[in-house]
């Protein structure tokens, strides 16, 4: 995924983007081990770059949208606040003191070269270069991948309450769990536990990604570290040509 250095441009030199699913904050120990462990990823020189999802803010938003539907841009601006909400909640001393809320990449950048994990805030980012639609399809593991096309990170993962994709009808299953799947079978199957709009841009930008149970962090750490995991590995374009 990650190009070389170009003179002139600023390289954000992220090792990791991890998507943080708002369903893992549900239970806030669990969360808080999820957090440490990150942090403990972070102290050992990793360099990562986290997305928060809208939690329970946006379920919320969504509640009152099924009660009296919001306009498409209201809607819009309010889970992209309720991600700004999720972020700051995680980066508070509470849960640890080695992540940063950043409001900006140049924030996000400067947090990472003082070994903290940035987590940015992303409502600003995304009202200013307005790059997805308005529409409840796209969730936040689009703006994850999206995200860690931006930066040029190395590696990208969507952190939720389940082990991975599954086999249609068989949610949880252990059997069916899907281990490794290309991005475009993936888009085939339709709707799973990463938005078809995230395994869209994953397809069309060549890109690889990792569905992971955050409930489980010694299976984050193992990820990051190289190490096999419990999960779903999506592959971009490149199994695709390799296949051919």
């Amino acid at each position: 995924m990650r190009n070389q250095t170009i003179k002139g441009f600023v390289d954000y030199d992220v090792d990791i983007v991890l998507k943080f699913g708002g369903s893992l904050t549900r239970d806030l120990d669990r969360c808080r081990q999820l957090v440490g462990a990150i942090a403990g990823l972070a102290a050992e020189g990793q360099r990562i770059l986290i997305l928060p999802g809208g939690g329970r803010t946006d379920k919320v938003i969504e509640a009152i949208d099924r009660e009296r539907p919001l306009a498409p841009e209201t809607a819009h601006r309010a889970c992209a606040l309720a991600q700004d909400q999720t972020g700051l909640i995680l980066a508070d001393p509470a849960f640890s003191d080695r992540l940063v809320a950043c409001e900006t990449l140049a924030a996000c950048r400067a947090a990472l070269g003082q070994g903290k994990v940035a987590v940015l805030l992303p409502s600003r980012l995304l009202f200013d270069v307005d790059p997805v639609e308005q529409t409840f399809e796209l969730t936040s593991d689009a703006v994850g991948v999206w995200l860690a096309w931006l930066t040029g990170a190395r590696r990208v993962a969507i952190l939720t309450d389940v082990d991975g994709v599954f086999e249609a009808g068989r949610i949880g299953d252990p059997d069916h769990l899907i281990a490794a799947i290309s991005a475009a079978e993936l888009l085939r199957m339709g709707h799973t536990s990463i938005d078809a709009c995230a395994v869209a841009f994953l397809e069309a930008r060549g890109m690889d990604c990792t569905v992971l149970n955050g409930l489980h962090p010694d299976r984050v750490t193992a990820w990051a570290r190289g190490q096999a995991a419990t999960g779903t590995a999506i592959t971009g374009t490149a199994l695709r040509r390799a296949a051919a």
